[in-house]
C-alpha cells in the first residue's frame, strides 16, 4: 500500500489523514492538511482512500471497497500495521494519535471511532470528521443524476467542459490555497459555468478513481482475468470501466461481494447504504467525546434536515458553517483555525 509520511525528528503527535473518493496520498486535500499540521510539529500519515485501486488490491478483504463498516475494519488493520512499521523501521516516536477524515473518509472515520473505542489497539484520542455524507442513498442518487447530465450535453460538449475546467485548475495549481485573493479569482473563473455544468463536473471529479477501481475489482473477482495483457487491452478495459457509475459498481460488483463477508447483511444497495451511513452508529458517536464533526449548511451531498438531526444528537461537538458546499471552505482561516484547535495545535495567525 502507498502512504505518505511527513515526519518530525523528535517525539510528536501523529495525525492520520484520510480524504474522500478520488484522493490519494500524493496530491489534493490530504497534502494541504499534512502541510498545515506538519508546520505545527505533527507527524502526518496520509492514507489512500478505500475507494481506490491501491486500497482494493492491498488492504480490502472483499476486494470491492465502498461499504463503510467493512472499509473501517480494513483501515484499522492498515493503521496498526503502519504504526508498527513507523516505530520499528523508521523509529518514529509518537506522543498521541489523532484522525482527520474528509467526505467519505469522514464516514469511515466515524466507524473507526466505534472500533477503536471497543478494541483500543491504536488509542486514537481525537477524531475530526469533515463533511461526512449523512445519507448515502441521497448522495449516490445526486451524483448519478449529475453524471447523467453528460448524455444531455453530448459527448463533445462534455469533453470540452472537462477540458475547460481542468485548464482552470491547472492555472491555479501553483498558487497558495490559503490565499483569499486566489480563491476569489478561482471563483470568478468557475462562475462562467452554468449550474448544471458545475453539477456534471462535480460528478466527473468524484468518479475520477472509479475506472481503475472497477478494473482491479473485476480482476480480483475473476482469476482468469489475471493473465498477462497488453497495454492496449488494459487501456480498453479501463475505458469500458469509465462508463460505470457508482450505482453500477455497487450493484454489479460490490454488493455481491459484501454479502459474502457475513450473514444477515442486506440484499440490495439501498439496504447497504442505510446500514453504512451514520444513523446506525449515532448513539456510539454521541457517547464518544473524542469525536468532533464539521459540516456546511449548504453541503450539496447532504440535506439540511440530516445536519440538524446530527446537531441534536451530538450537540456542541458538531460545528456547522453557513457556507462552503462540500469541503469548499477548508482553506478559510476560520476552518483551519478550528482544525488546529481541535487537535491542540497552535494558531496560524
Amino acid at each position: 500500500m502507498s502512504l505518505t509520511l511527513y515526519r518530525q525528528h523528535r517525539p510528536a503527535p501523529l495525525l492520520f489523514v484520510l480524504a474522500g473518493i478520488g484522493s490519494n496520498p500524493y496530491f489534493g486535500l490530504g497534502t494541504y492538511v499534512a502541510w498545515l499540521f506538519h508546520r505545527q510539529g505533527f507527524h502526518v500519515v496520509i492514507l489512500p482512500s478505500p475507494m481506490s485501486w491501491n486500497f482494493a488490491l492491498a488492504a480490502s478483504r472483499s476486494g470491492a471497497p465502498g461499504y463503510a463498516p467493512a472499509d473501517a475494519r480494513d483501515l484499522y488493520q492498515t493503521m496498526q500495521d503502519t504504526l508498527t512499521l513507523l516505530r520499528t523501521r523508521y523509529h518514529v516516536a509518537t506522543t498521541r494519535i489523532g484522525f482527520l477524515g474528509a467526505s467519505l473518509g469522514a464516514l469511515d472515520g466515524a466507524y473507526l471511532s466505534v472500533i477503536d473505542a471497543q478494541e483500543r489497539k491504536i488509542g486514537i484520542d481525537t477524531y475530526l470528521l469533515l463533511n461526512p455524507p449523512l445519507d448515502l442513498n441521497y448522495a449516490l442518487e445526486r451524483v448519478d443524476a449529475w453524471n447523467a447530465l453528460g448524455a444531455k450535453f453530448g459527448r463533445d460538449r462534455s469533453k470540452a467542459l472537462v477540458a475547460r475546467a481542468l485548464a482552470i485548475v491547472d492555472t491555479f495549481s501553483t498558487e497558495r490555497r490559503d490565499d483569499p485573493a486566489v480563491f476569489a479569482r478561482l471563483s470568478r473563473e468557475f462562475k462562467t459555468f452554468t449550474r448544471e455544468e458545475i453539477q456534471f463536473l462535480l460528478a466527473k471529479a468524484l468518479q475520477t478513481a472509479l475506472p481503475e477501481l472497477v478494473y482491479v475489482t473485476e480482476t480480483i473477482e475473476d482469476p482468469a482475468d489475471r493473465r498477462p495483457i497488453t497495454k492496449d487491452e488494459a487501456r480498453q478495459r479501463i475505458q469500458a470501466a469509465n462508463r460505470v457509475t457508482f450505482v453500477d459498481y455497487a450493484q454489479r460488483l460490490a454488493v455481491p461481494r459484501w454479502r459474502k463477508q457475513a450473514v444477515g447483511l442486506p440484499t440490495d444497495l439501498q439496504g447497504f447504504a442505510r446500514q453504512g451511513s451514520l444513523t446506525p452508529i449515532l448513539e456510539q458517536l454521541r457517547a464518544n467525546p473524542r469525536v468532533h464533526i464539521v459540516h456546511n449548511a449548504d453541503d450539496i451531498l447532504t440535506t439540511r434536515q440530516s445536519i440538524r438531526a446530527l446537531q441534536q444528537a451530538l450537540g456542541p461537538r458538531v460545528v456547522v458553517f453557513p457556507y462552503g458546499g462540500h469541503l469548499g471552505n477548508l482553506w478559510y482561516s476560520d476552518n483551519t483555525e478550528y482544525m488546529l484547535r481541535t487537535f491542540g495545535a497552535g494558531s496560524t495567525r
